[in-house]
């Protein structure tokens, strides 16, 4: 038995459909690998900055740099009568609250 026009048409859509609905998704896979890539390289160098600032931060604040930097600049030590400390009420002295009517 020999196959139709009609079922050689239909066979060779079905095979076309097919062919590119596999394309497709091979082709969007890629993408989103690449996408992927991208991302995951982004990353890196987000934590790699990350690392070098907290080490700028540590370097910056670190008490033998801070001390060198009030001696080139001839700072002091506060004196006592130029501190100030701030308190707080405790709980028990603040405002009693306001009644509701």
């Amino acid at each position: 038995m020999t196959p139709t026009k009609f079922e050689i048409a239909v066979s060779t859509a079905v095979l076309f459909v097919l062919s590119a609905a596999v394309i497709w998704v091979r082709t969007s896979n890629v993408r989103a690998t690449y996408e992927f890539v991208r991302l995951d390289n982004e990353l890196k160098q987000a934590r790699q900055s990350e690392q070098e600032l907290r080490i700028q931060w540590a370097k910056a604040s670190s008490p033998q740099r801070l001390k060198q930097l009030s001696q080139v600049l001839n700072l002091d030590a506060p004196k006592l009568t130029q501190l100030y400390r701030y308190q707080t009420k405790s709980p028990s002295e603040a405002a009693p609250a306001r009644k509701s009517k």
